[in-house]
C-alpha cells in the first residue's frame, strides 16, 4: 500500500511539472530549372512528358542544381531542472532529450549532361558535350542525444551520438562526350572520384545542435527576438569506405561479331574500365555531416502587433547547397491563428514564394509551412507540433 502511495505521489508531481514535447517533420526538393513533373516521375512513378524535358532544358543554365531534404526530429524537454535551488542560475535550465533521422541529397550538373541523359546522343550528333564539374552528395543518418534548455529564452544545446547509414560523395572534374555524325564512334573522356559508405558497417560519430535566442531590451516598444541556430554539426568515422577513381578516355565504335565470339561481356567491360583508368579500393574516411547554420529574426507569437516582418539567412556545409535568404510579413489574424507570406532565394533553386500558418491552442501549437507554394521546380512541406504540459 505504501509503494502504491509513493508511486501515485511521484506520478502526480511528474504530471504537474513543466515539460514540453516538440515534433518536427519536413520534406522538400527543388531545382534551379528542372520541372517538378520530371522529379515526380522518379519519386512516384510514371512517364516523363517530352514537353517537360524541353521546358526544363530552356530554363537550365550552364551549371544547375537539384536537391532533396527529408527528416524527422523529436525533442522532450523534461521536468528535471539542473538545480533545485531557485537562487542558483542553473535552476532555469532543464534537461532535454532529442532524437532524429535525416536525409540530404544534392547534385550539381551541366545542361549538356541533362540533355544527354534525357534525350540521348542523337540530338547532339557532332557536338562536343561538356559534362564536367558534376558533383553528387548524399547522406542518411540518425541521431540520439541529450542537453539543456533554458526555460525563459528557449535557448538550447544538445550533444548527439550519430550513425551514418549511407554516404555518397562523387565529383567529376572533367568530362566530355563527342559522337561523330558520319559513324557510330563515341569519344568519352572522364576524370573524377567517388566515395561510398554503406549501411554495413555504419559510420559512427558525434554532433551537436545549438539554438541561441537573443533580442532587444524587453522595455522597448516592440522588442525583437533573433535566433542563431546550428543543427547537425559533427563528423563520423567510416572504417570501410569504397573509393573509386577514373582518369582516362575511351573510343567506342561498337563491337564486331568476332569480338563478341572471342571475349566475354566481363572481359569487354573490363577493357572499357581499364581505358578510363578505373580503380577501386577500400579505405577509412571521415564524414562531415550536412550541418545547417541559420541566423534569423523570429516571430514573437505573444506580440501585440498584428503585422511584423521576418527575415533570415541559412547555409549548409555542402557544396551542392548555396546560401539561402528569405524575408516576409507576418500577420496575426487572431490569437489562435497567425500566418505569413514571403519570398526565398537560394538553397537548391531560385526565387520562390513561401507561406505558413500557426494555430495556437491552450497548451499546444501547430505550425504548417511551405517554402515553395508555386510548385514549379519542386515542392516543400514543414510541420511542427509543440505541446506543453
Amino acid at each position: 500500500m505504501r509503494c502504491l502511495f509513493i508511486l501515485f505521489f511521484v506520478a502526480t508531481q511528474f504530471a504537474q511539472a513543466q515539460q514540453t514535447i516538440v515534433l518536427d517533420t519536413y520534406g522538400h526538393y527543388n531545382s534551379t530549372g528542372v520541372r517538378r513533373q520530371v522529379a515526380d516521375a522518379f519519386f512516384y512513378g510514371g512517364l516523363i512528358d517530352s514537353s517537360q524535358i524541353n521546358q526544363s532544358l530552356t530554363k537550365l543554365s550552364a551549371r544547375n542544381a537539384f536537391g532533396l531534404q527529408m527528416g524527422f526530429n523529436a525533442q522532450w524537454q523534461t521536468p528535471w531542472a539542473l538545480s533545485k535551488d531557485a537562487k542558483n542560475w542553473s535552476s532555469s535550465y532543464r534537461w532535454v532529450l532529442g532524437a532524429g533521422i535525416h536525409q540530404y541529397g544534392g547534385i550539381h550538373f551541366s545542361k549538356d549532361l541533362f540533355g544527354l541523359v534525357f534525350q540521348g546522343g542523337l540530338p547532339y550528333m557532332g557536338d562536343s558535350l561538356d559534362i564536367s564539374n558534376l558533383r553528387v552528395e548524399s547522406t542518411t543518418f540518425s541521431k540520439l542525444g541529450f542537453g539543456l534548455v533554458n526555460n525563459s529564452t528557449q535557448s538550447s544545446f544538445l550533444i548527439h551520438f550519430v550513425a551514418v547509414h549511407n554516404h555518397i560523395a562523387a565529383a567529376l572534374q572533367k568530362g566530355t562526350w563527342l559522337q561523330y555524325p558520319a559513324s557510330a564512334q563515341i569519344d568519352l573522356t572522364l576524370q573524377g572520384e567517388a566515395q561510398f559508405s554503406g549501411a554495413s558497417p555504419a559510420a559512427y560519430g558525434v554532433a551537436f545542435d545549438l539554438d541561441y535566442r537573443f533580442g532587444s531590451a524587453e522595455n522597448d516598444e516592440a522588442p525583437q527576438q533573433f535566433q542563431f541556430q546550428v543543427q547537425n554539426f559533427g563528423i563520423a568515422r567510416s572504417t570501410q569506405t569504397t573509393q573509386y577513381n577514373l582518369s582516362g578516355g575511351f573510343q567506342y565504335a561498337g563491337y564486331s561479331f568476332a569480338q563478341w565470339q572471342q571475349a566475354t561481356v566481363n572481359e569487354l567491360s573490363d577493357a572499357f574500365l581499364d581505358s578510363l583508368g578505373y580503380e577501386k579500393s577500400a579505405v577509412s574516411s571521415w564524414i562531415l555531416l550536412p550541418a545547417q547554420f541559420q541566423l534569423a529574426k523570429v516571430i514573437n507569437w505573444e506580440s501585440p502587433q498584428r503585422l511584423e516582418a521576418y527575415y533570415g539567412a541559412q547555409f549548409m556545409l555542402r557544396q551542392t547547397y548555396t546560401p539561402l535568404i528569405y524575408a516576409g510579413a507576418h500577420y496575426k489574424v487572431k490569437k489562435a491563428w497567425q500566418t505569413g507570406l514571403g519570398m526565398a532565394y537560394g538553397g537548391f533553386g531560385g526565387l520562390r514564394v513561401q507561406a505558413y500558418s500557426a494555430f495556437h491552442f491552450k497548451r499546444s501549437q501547430l505550425l504548417l509551412r511551405s517554402d515553395n507554394i508555386a510548385l514549379q521546380n519542386g515542392a516543400s512541406l514543414y510541420l511542427q507540433f509543440r505541446c506543453d504540459f
